[in-house]
C-alpha cells in the first residue's frame, strides 16, 4: 500500500515548528555551560591544569606557545568557541592549529553532551571524554604538519 507524503506546506511548518522546539530545548544548555565554561578559563587554573595533559603533545609537535595550545584545547571541551577567544594574540600557526581542533572535537559540553545524555544512545559522560580526549590528540598530530606548510 503506497501512503502519501504530507503536503510541502505542512511538511516545512512541521519541521520548522520541531526545529525552533528543539532550539529552545538546548539553548539555555548551551548559554550556561558556555558562560560557566568562559569563567573557568579566564578566573580559574581548571583548565590550565586540563591542559597540561596535551603540553607533550603540543612540545613532540614543535608548536610555538605549547602551553597555550594546551589550554585553548583543553577549552574546547566546554564549549566549540572559546578556544579561539583564548589565542586571539598568537602567531598565526597556533590560531590555525586551535582553529582547526576547535572545529573536529565535536564532542563539547554546551550542545553534543546534553542531546547524547538526553536521548537512548548508550554512550556515559566518561566514554564521551575519551572519545574527546583521542580526537584532540589526533587533530594535533595531523594538523600540526599543515599548519606549518601553510605558514
Amino acid at each position: 500500500m503506497v501512503q502519501a507524503a504530507p503536503p510541502l506546506w505542512r511538511n516545512v511548518g512541521t519541521n520548522l515548528r520541531d526545529g525552533v522546539l528543539m532550539t529552545m530545548a538546548i539553548l539555555p544548555s548551551i548559554l550556561s555551560i558556555g558562560l560557566l565554561g568562559l569563567v573557568l578559563a579566564t578566573y580559574t587554573p581548571v583548565f590550565d591544569w586540563l591542559g597540561y595533559l596535551f603540553v607533550p603533545f603540543t612540545w613532540a609537535l614543535q608548536l610555538p606557545e605549547p602551553l597555550l595550545v594546551g589550554k585553548a584545547v583543553a577549552v574546547g571541551i566546554a564549549e566549540m568557541f572559546l578556544p579561539a577567544l583564548l589565542v586571539t594574540s598568537a602567531v598565526p600557526v597556533v590560531k590555525f592549529v586551535v582553529a582547526v581542533v576547535a572545529v573536529s572535537q565535536i564532542i563539547f559540553f554546551s550542545a553534543l553532551v546534553p542531546c547524547v545524555v538526553a536521548t537512548d544512545i548508550p554512550v556515559s559522560i566518561p566514554q564521551l571524554v575519551v572519545v574527546w580526549l583521542e580526537r584532540v590528540v589526533l587533530t594535533l598530530v595531523l594538523v600540526t604538519p599543515l599548519a606549518f606548510l601553510l605558514f
